[in-house]
């Protein structure tokens, strides 16, 4: 009898042992269960070298680094892996498992984004990284999770200018310019306020539109965005106008994120942060060299006083704050946040 159940003890115990050892329990130091590798996949649709790819490839190396190899991230920049609108649905499915992309494009799939399309919400990109940081702007990565998606943390896409093919100095410069705008009832909108005529282009058909007549001047796009894709060589007058300023969310598909681990969960938070600001040091980077390399083959940067244009898109906040569906709420929020860091 006593030889049985010294049988029975050393059986359970074994038991006991394997299961513990199954369990993963708490990692150090970042480092996931004992043999479980992880890999992932992000995209990017702006190009290899971009602020979005280089950031997005500090955040790989980080996240294998303090991971101890247990994590691998495999970055597809260049639109590689489809367009804003699929690689969205990626992330949502769950194929696709990380994203940079910018709020409007993401105001397509979610009204917590489309906030950040109202014009003249920050006044430059130092004051908006800082009041993204706060609880309002936080609040609407949170709400992603409804549409399939777990908020990260802001990037930037940047803040707008306008890029023509004659100076634009003022708002009677800009009078019945036919100017691209995105596929957005606002940014149309802020254009007509501005007294130009929108004109809704596809990435891909803006230089040759201006080249040929179709458009007169490019915007709803950053000043590096002219110098990667070359449009300042057909729109070489550049109007530091700041009329908009693109956050671009990095996002985790909800499905990965809901099955990591605490442990994992709070080292890609940690990843997250540390590439955010090495993507935010290559951004004024590359914006610096960029506006030196155009200024240096001919294009001319034009300052404003925005006064007349923020005047101007008043009617824009009558129309969609409020009853057209942007909580006022929210807009004065973050707006007490931009002011708290001013």
């Amino acid at each position: 009898m006593k030889k049985k159940l010294t049988c029975l003890l050393l059986a359970m115990a074994m038991v006991f042992s394997l299961t513990a050892c199954g369990s993963g329990g708490d990692s150090s130091g970042g480092e996931s269960a004992e043999g479980q590798t992880y890999e992932w996949t992000a995209s990017s649709g702006l190009a290899v070298g971009s602020s979005w790819d280089l950031g997005l490839l500090k955040f790989a190396e980080l996240l294998n680094e303090r991971s101890n190899g247990a994590i691998t991230l495999t970055v597809h920049s260049g639109a590689t892996l489809g367009s804003a609108k699929e690689t969205l649905e990626g992330v949502q499915m769950g194929s696709i498992d990380f994203i940079v992309e910018s709020s409007a494009s993401l105001s397509n799939f979610t009204d917590a984004m489309s906030v950040f399309d109202l014009p003249y919400l920050f006044p430059d990109a130092a004051t908006a990284r800082k009041a993204l940081s706060g609880e309002a702007a936080q609040g609407q990565l949170d709400a992603l999770e409804s549409i399939g998606m777990k908020g990260i943390n802001y990037w930037e896409n940047g803040i707008y200018a306008i890029g023509a093919v004659k100076p634009v100095k003022n708002l009677a410069d800009l009078k019945g310019m036919r100017v691209r705008s995105i596929d957005s009832p606002l940014q149309a909108d802020v254009y007509s306020a501005l007294g130009a005529m929108p004109v809704v282009l596809a990435w891909g058909d803006i230089y040759t539109s201006i080249q040929t007549g179709v458009a007169d001047a490019v915007s709803s796009t950053a000043v590096t965005n002219m110098y990667t894709q070359n449009f300042y060589e057909v729109a070489p007058y550049i109007t530091l106008s700041n009329h908009g300023y693109s956050p671009a969310p990095l996002i985790c598909s909800k499905s990965l994120w809901d099955s990591l681990s605490e442990d994992i969960q709070q080292l890609v938070m940690e990843c997250a942060e540390e590439a955010r600001e090495y993507h935010y040091q290559i951004c004024d980077e590359q914006l610096a060299e960029y506006m030196a390399e155009m200024e240096a083959n001919g294009a001319e940067f034009i300052e404003i006083d925005q006064t007349e244009w923020e005047a101007a898109v008043q009617p824009v906040y009558e129309k969609y704050v409020g009853e057209g569906g942007i909580d006022p709420v929210l807009v004065e929020a973050i707006q007490t946040d931009v002011e708290a860091v001013e």
